[in-house]
C-alpha cells in the first residue's frame, strides 16, 4: 500500500469507507476523480469544497487501516469507481469534474447541514 504523500506532491488526508458515505450524506463532498497510479493500480479521491471556497482532497483507504496516511489502491478502474458508487455518487455516467459549479448549486438546507458537518474536518476552512 502507497501513502498519499508517495502519490503526490502534497500530504492527502484519507477517510475510511464509512466516513466518506457520511460526509457524502451531510453534503461535505463535492466530487470525485480516480487516478492511475501505474502498475494497473487506482486511487480514489474526493474533493471537498469549504465554506471559503477552498479546496480539499481526500483520498480513500480501507476500512481496516488504522494508519490515516496509507492509501487504497483499487486493481481495476471498475474497482475504484464501485466504491465511488458505494459512497453514494451516481456513477452511471461520467464527466468532467466542475466542483466549483456544483458547490453553488447546493440547496439551502444542504449548504446549511454541511456547514455544521464541516467543524468536524481539521483545516477544511
Amino acid at each position: 500500500m502507497t501513502t498519499s504523500g508517495e502519490l503526490f506532491e502534497q500530504e492527502f488526508e484519507t477517510w475510511t469507507p464509512a466516513q466518506a458515505k457520511a460526509f457524502f450524506r451531510a453534503g461535505i463532498v463535492d466530487d470525485f476523480f480516480a487516478t492511475d497510479i501505474g502498475g494497473d493500480l487506482w486511487v480514489l479521491t474526493l474533493i471537498v469544497i469549504s465554506r471559503r471556497g477552498r479546496q480539499m482532497q481526500v483520498q480513500l483507504r480501507t476500512a481496516r487501516e488504522l494508519d490515516v496516511r496509507k492509501v487504497r489502491q483499487f486493481k481495476t478502474l471498475d474497482a475504484a469507481v464501485r466504491a465511488a458508487g458505494e459512497i453514494g455518487f451516481d456513477v452511471r455516467t461520467i464527466g468532467m469534474a466542475r466542483p466549483a459549479q456544483r458547490a453553488a448549486q447546493r440547496s439551502g438546507k444542504a449548504t446549511r447541514v454541511a456547514h455544521e458537518q464541516r467543524s468536524m474536518l481539521p483545516g477544511a476552512d
